[in-house]
């Protein structure tokens, strides 16, 4: 989320050009209108996504997209204000943070997920109780997460707040930067439990390094607004069948993720070529088993309610931006 760490780019793992593999699959077309997309990172949230414009629901809708990967949420957000690209997708927050500065006012119009991509895994020989609650299982753990800001650091505040826990004495927040530098952490004993996620959940326990998660944000969480699809406001009132078409390709691709799995898996494959195919297919099963992807689209205020208690417990955000001035509903 809010330093993006949060968009945990699965590109930068797997080594891949993102922005010139999507462009590139799109041979362009006089009578399409070329549509600009930056994203924080090239990540299996934003799958259904890119299986609109591998399976041409945009150019049905008269669209040439074109995806761009930014290094991070601001940068990502920055590109639309300025005017050098036409929407985003990414997280809903940094909307919110824009308000707050006075930009230009951006809305979500469409969810691609509404669930918080992370996981608490316990390193191997520390003992767990399933049957015991999250709280209960992280009292006096060190725990390695990412540092102040970052989506895992904010959620375990949220959590420890949620849950009575004081972080300054219940357990230890171990901020570390880098995934490589928890991993360390973790691997030489230096963490009892870390926040992490695909691919390196299951590339943890084939090491042996850590046992598999105990909990699931998105279960402890719920409803979560993680990634939409964002257009300018004024783009939204000057061409309004504009955003129609962008939510309808989108509810197109989000139905067959749904509805054709061997095909989703297959797209999957294409979109990121060089992931081994153990950790795609951990990264696709963890997504599918934890309702990461929004089969509708919708965007409810709850999960706004969520992230807002989220990044304003951290301290990210410290004005109240309501959910009429981050998201737009009307075409879903």
């Amino acid at each position: 989320m809010v330093q993006l760490n949060r968009r945990q780019i699965l590109a930068g793992a797997a080594g891949l050009g993102a922005a010139s593999m999507i462009g590139g699959s799109l041979s362009a077309r006089a009578d399409l209108r070329k549509f600009i997309v930056t994203e924080p990172g090239h990540s299996a949230d934003s799958l259904p996504f890119y299986v609109g414009i591998r399976k041409g629901y945009f150019k049905e809708a008269g669209l040439d997209v074109q995806i761009v990967t930014s290094e991070g949420g601001g940068k990502a957000m920055a590109a639309v204000q300025s005017g050098n690209a036409d929407a985003y997708i990414g997280g809903p927050e940094h909307i919110a943070f824009a308000n707050v500065k006075g930009g230009k006012p951006i809305r979500a119009i469409i969810a691609l997920s509404n669930r918080a991509n992370s996981f608490v895994s316990a390193r191997t020989g520390v003992t767990i109780d399933p049957a015991k609650s999250f709280a209960e299982n992280i009292k006096g753990k060190k725990i390695a997460v990412g540092t102040r800001g970052s989506t895992d650091n904010s959620i375990l505040l949220y959590l420890a707040k949620r849950d009575g826990l004081d972080p300054r004495a219940d357990f230890v927040m171990l901020e570390i930067a880098t995934d490589a530098g928890r991993v360390a952490a973790m691997k030489n004993g230096e963490a009892d439990l870390a926040m992490v996620y695909e691919p390196f959940i299951a590339q943890g326990v084939k090491a042996g390094i850590w046992q598999e998660p105990f909990a699931s944000m998105p279960k402890e969480l719920g409803l979560f607004a993680w990634t939409t699809v964002n257009l300018p406001e004024a783009t939204i009132k000057a061409d309004p069948e504009l955003a129609k078409a962008v939510v309808a390709a989108t509810k197109k691709s989000l139905d067959l993720v749904f509805t054709n799995e061997a095909e989703m898996r297959a797209i999957a494959a294409e979109e990121f070529p060089t992931l081994p195919k153990d950790d795609l297919d951990a990264i696709l099963t963890r997504a599918r088993n934890n309702d990461m992807w929004q089969q509708d689209g919708s965007m409810p205020e709850e999960a706004w309610e969520k992230t807002k208690s989220i990044i304003t417990i951290s301290g990210v955000l410290k004005e109240d931006v309501p959910y009429k001035d981050v998201f737009d509903p009307e075409f879903l």
